[in-house]
């Protein structure tokens, strides 16, 4: 299970669900099942990040 952001294509509504990777989603707000998933937030991990690039924002 995920919590993931969803836009309506249908009203425009962003809203977020906890789903299963298969489970239909629908809009609360008009019940349209014309959704889209949002990718957006932040992703966290150290990744191939050393820390050591002037860059860094606190991957660690």
């Amino acid at each position: 299970m995920a919590l993931i952001d969803f836009k309506c294509k249908e009203c425009g509504y962003e809203f977020f669900e906890i789903v299963n990777s298969d489970e239909k989603v629908v809009c609360p707000k008009c019940k349209s099942d014309d959704v889209e998933r949002l990718y957006k937030g932040k992703f966290y991990g150290k990744g191939n990040c050393s820390g050591g690039c002037s860059t860094c924002s606190g991957c660690h």
